[in-house]
């Protein structure tokens, strides 16, 4: 064990570095714990109020799908004091992250082939402006990190007659935790008619399963009325400037930085809007036919190409439609986001020595430096809303809301965000 450590020296002093930079973000939450909205208002009282059973399948009808780890990290943090049941929460939100640090530096991949563009794949996930302060470290928002997740585990390349149950059992928790990593399920099978592995055959069975079970979920959620009507509504201009915004302009600049461009040159956004799409609809036609001409552009390279186009375009498609009235920032441009600077990196490794690697890899090196800055917003500065996801910023004190609540069992607790959230266990 210790020798294959040092085998993997690299890897392990990387990982080092990323739990370092995961506490520098939130001290205070590794230490402490906390529970962040429906984590504790809705999941953890739920499953302090009801069986194994009911907790484990407990459907949020409002939301409209099932979030399994919500219900399983519920589950268990209620085998602990109430004092402890936050923190067990929180770092069982560590857990598919972690799943992706491992799947990306320890597995064979199709779409990263060296220790450089796997270390840059990790910082894209949990450094670059996609890992906005409301998802990080609750379990309600796993689902995002576990579509991640299930993107990666589809191009470990897999032998030809060895099946990987982990991989399996990831992949049905990622599916039934959430509708994001359904979505995926097309690659699944696009992945197996072109491999034709043991593995590829069983992971496409079990996402086409929690696929139809999430979409029956949606159906009943929709048809019942349960459904918060805000959800699976239409596509209107306002939406789409709202979406260029948050997914295109704020992954790689400071929402300042944005606002205060806009100011200077008076925009409107209707103007922002056909110029934007006239420009990409151009760069679109203008890099298909590079890359058709790159000699790089092999079957394998085909078929990375064209499932992050995929997942970068059905993705959005989700978001837009599924998001809470004319919003797409924050959780909903996260994947979005991440598809985005995924199809960036690899369009890095695409036209390696090539000129044109260096637009992509500034746009990295971008993100990046914009991701670290707001990596853990000032308390100082007019950001106080987003570090009151990370810090306990005139907070309550958790050992105190139990002693109330012990006096009192129809005390509601008091919750992050705060002031606004309660929790009530009677």
């Amino acid at each position: 064990m210790f020798l294959h450590l040092l085998k993997n020296k690299k890897e392990i002093s990387f990982i080092i570095l990323i739990l370092l930079l995961f506490f520098y973000r939130s001290p205070h939450i590794f230490l402490n714990g906390r529970f962040g909205g429906e984590e504790g208002s809705l999941f953890f009282a739920y499953a302090y109020k009801n069986n194994f059973i009911a907790s484990l399948f407990f459907v949020d009808l409002y939301s409209g799908y099932l979030n399994i780890w919500a219900n399983i990290s519920a589950i268990i943090a209620n085998f602990f004091d109430l004092l402890y049941a936050p923190l067990v929460s929180n770092y069982l939100s560590l857990l598919p992250k972690f799943f992706i640090i491992y799947v990306t530096l320890f597995k064979r991949s199709l779409l990263l082939d060296n220790f450089k563009y796997k270390a840059l794949f990790c910082l894209i996930v949990f450094v670059s402006p996609l890992n906005v302060p409301e998802i990080w470290l609750n379990s309600i928002n796993s689902q995002i990190f576990f579509c991640i997740l299930t993107f990666s585990i589809l191009f470990i390349k897999n032998y030809q007659n060895k099946i990987n149950y982990n991989y399996i059992l990831l992949i049905m928790i990622a599916g039934l935790t959430g509708v994001y990593s359904n979505v995926l399920a097309p690659l699944f099978y696009y992945k197996y008619m072109k491999y034709k592995t043991l593995q590829d055959k069983y992971n496409l069975v079990i996402i086409f399963w929690t696929a139809i079970v999430q979409i029956l979920i949606v159906f009943y959620a929709k048809l019942s009325d349960s459904l918060y009507e805000g959800k699976i509504h239409s596509i209107n201009p306002e939406l789409l400037l709202n979406y260029i915004y948050n997914v295109f302009f704020k992954t790689f600049f400071s929402g300042d930085l944005i606002k205060y461009i806009h100011s200077l040159l008076d925009l409107s956004g209707n103007f922002i809007m056909i110029l934007f799409f006239t420009i990409l609809i151009f760069l679109l036609v203008k890099f298909i036919s590079i890359v058709k001409k790159n000699p790089n552009f092999k079957p394998e390279n085909k078929f990375i190409l064209f499932s992050l186009i995929y997942a970068f375009i059905s993705i959005t498609l989700l978001v837009i439609i599924g998001a809470a009235g004319n919003y797409v920032g924050g959780r909903y441009a996260a994947l979005p986001s991440f598809f985005l600077l995924t199809l960036i990196l690899f369009l890095t490794k695409f036209f390696n020595k090539q000129k044109i690697a260096y637009l992509f890899s500034a746009l990295l090196f971008i993100s990046l430096c914009t991701g670290l800055y707001e990596f853990r917003p000032n308390s100082k500065d007019k950001r106080i809303k987003y570090i009151k996801f990370l810090d306990c910023i005139d907070c309550p004190d958790w050992s105190k809301e139990i002693d109330k609540y012990n006096q009192n069992k129809d005390y509601n607790l008091k919750i992050w965000p705060y002031p606004k959230k309660s929790m009530t266990l009677n």
